[in-house]
């Protein structure tokens, strides 16, 4: 699920707003609903992440502006945990303008589609991706001070709560909270980011209003069903904002939000079959490594520079030429080449062999020559160089970038 990034942080601080009423709902007797909440959803992160094997999931987000629906975005996202795949289709409306976008991805690569091009995009990686599992957010840095920060925050928001428990032992959580009980602070980040977002980007092609002036949160509600254990198996929250736009003109914001999962350890994720399909491929960059290092070896170059009568004017070239490089380091020759008329410039021009030895884990290192200090630096899959020398030969020479790039015959 992906929203256009000018609207994002309202929608996502809207959710927030609604999940404060959900956040109040979570359930066993022996613990607050806020407690509660919490456990479930760090459960449910947890289980997502290590303890299932698979899970669909399925959500929507839509919103409203006076009744009238401004944007939807729907996504089914099918995972296998224990194969580290993934698959999800993803429709977007944003007032006329519909996307839909297609991703797979697995150890060994991803794939593509989107509804703007009828064409596959597929990449392979050179050695396959280790199946990772850190991405529970609640062991991300600085999650432990978030939480604190959301505790604060929800202060007495903890006591909305109504619990149901149903006879299968899973539970149904709801609450809603009135304009009067929503707390200041929650209405000034609301505005400050509604602000951030739109009265600064007066290029926002969005649908949705930009509201920027008397911004506050009218109401939320909210649903949740988690199962006996305490895994999340439906949410669906509402919430409403209002404000005015930079004309005067007032508008509410409905939010609504419905997230499922569904076919818990019994999800399949299967990969596209492209046969027949336009497919454009392409190979993921290794970048711990020079791939075909040999690729790298021929001249590059740079001109040297003056200011004269207010003009930038060329008077010669610095030359690379890289004979020799690998993954341990580079050699080759650097000169200098003067225009004809600017003889003075060349008295004391370079003109030396080198060789450098890459630091661990890179592709730079210290140029050693005679008489010379600097650097030199392998830009992967580009056609050009970095080599910096410490000093200049002339102080009347505009300084070099460093930047080389290769010359082809």
């Amino acid at each position: 699920m992906k929203l256009n990034k000018k609207t994002a942080v309202i929608v996502s601080f809207a959710l927030g707003s609604v999940m404060f009423a959900t956040t109040a709902m979570a359930q066993v007797l022996t613990k607050s609903g806020y407690d509660q909440l919490k456990d479930s959803v760090k459960y449910t992160a947890e289980s997502a992440t290590t303890k299932l094997t698979s899970y669909t999931g399925d959500v929507s987000i839509s919103i409203k502006d006076n009744g009238n629906v401004v944007y939807s975005n729907d996504s089914i996202s099918k995972v296998d945990v224990a194969k580290g795949a993934d698959e999800t289709i993803e429709t977007r409306i944003d007032g006329s303008k519909k996307t839909e976008r297609y991703n797979y991805s697995d150890v060994n690569g991803y794939i593509s589609k989107d509804s703007s091009k009828n064409i596959y995009t597929t990449t392979a990686f050179t050695t396959p991706h280790k199946i990772t599992t850190s991405q529970n957010p609640f062991k991300e840095e600085g999650a432990t001070d978030m939480e604190k920060i959301a505790d604060a925050v929800v202060g007495n928001l903890k006591d909305a709560v109504v619990v149901t428990q149903n006879s299968d032992g899973s539970k149904t959580l709801s609450g809603s909270l009135s304009e009067a009980r929503i707390p200041s602070i929650i209405n000034a980040v609301i505005s400050l980011e509604s602000k951030r977002a739109f009265g600064n980007n007066p290029n926002n092609e969005s649908s949705i209003p930009k509201i920027t002036n008397d911004v506050f949160v009218k109401d939320v509600k909210g649903n949740m069903v988690t199962t006996k254990d305490g895994l999340i198996q439906t949410v669906l929250g509402t919430g409403v904002i209002s404000g005015k736009d930079a004309k005067g003109v007032e508008h509410k914001l409905t939010f609504e939000l419905l997230a499922k999962m569904t076919d818990v350890n019994t999800t399949k994720v299967n990969k596209p079959d492209l046969t027949g399909k336009k497919v454009e491929k392409n190979v993921e960059q290794d970048y711990s490594k020079l791939t075909n290092p040999e690729k790298y070896i021929g001249k590059y170059k740079t001109d040297i520079l003056i200011e004269k009568d207010a003009k930038f004017v060329k008077i010669g070239e610095r030359f690379v030429d890289i004979t020799a490089v690998d993954n341990k380091g580079v050699s080759g020759r650097y000169y200098e080449d003067y225009a004809k008329g600017f003889e003075e410039y060349a008295v004391n021009k370079k003109d030396f062999k080198f060789s450098s030895t890459f630091e661990k884990g890179q592709f730079n290192g210290k140029v050693k020559a005679s008489n010379f200090t600097g650097s030199i630096s392998i830009n992967q899959g580009l056609a050009t160089i970095y080599f910096n020398q410490n000093e200049n030969s002339n102080e009347n020479v505009i300084s070099s970038n460093g930047n080389y790039s290769k010359v082809f015959e």
